[in-house]
């Protein structure tokens, strides 16, 4: 994370993760099919989970509001728990590989709340889902530029709930009272 994948040698991972170069080379062929494997297992980790909150149609505007704010919530957590991992992503990634299968399933689930008149029929799904990824991404990639002293999401709790629930809030109500 702090030389980026040029910058780190199969050997410095191994020092840094107390492993050995061999377990690498045998578990993942080179320091490329590791980058893989840990995009793999970002994408499972941070998306697989909410997207499951938001795999069937809602049947009410209530399941609708709730299920959209717990998939929001776990997303924003799921970030947090792969901050450094998110971070190296966002930088070494040319394309994030993984988040079409973000935007797809979040995009549906919108598009069906949509179609069921929970939402704004002018609102555009597609655009939606990017800005709530841009949100939560941007706070993670913030949160790490800050000094150690300063509260943010990655090292007080309670303001990252406070920070989540704000934000939250705005999306599913919006500003205007």
């Amino acid at each position: 994370a702090e030389r980026g994948f040029a910058g780190a040698s199969v050997r410095d991972i191994c020092k840094e993760a107390d492993a050995s170069s061999t377990m690498i080379h045998h578990y993942f062929g080179n320091k490329q099919g590791l980058f893989d494997e840990i995009i793999k297992e970002f994408k499972s980790s941070t998306f697989d989970v909410p997207l499951r909150l938001i795999n069937k149609p809602p049947q009410s505007a209530e399941e609708f509001r709730l299920r959209l704010e717990m998939f929001i919530s776990e997303t924003f957590r799921a970030l947090v728990a792969q901050a450094a991992v998110f971070r190296i992503l966002v930088r070494e990634s040319r394309g994030f590989v993984g988040i079409e299968h973000f935007h797809e399933g979040f995009g549906a689930y919108l598009k069906q709340a949509q179609e069921a008149g929970f939402i704004r029929q002018d609102l555009r799904a597609d655009l939606v889902t990017g800005i709530v990824l841009d949100r939560l991404g941007n706070q993670i990639m913030y949160a790490a530029t800050m000094p150690d002293e300063g509260t943010n999401v990655l090292n007080d709790e309670t303001f990252a709930e406070e920070w989540l629930a704000a934000n939250v809030s705005v999306l599913t109500h919006g500003l205007a009272g």
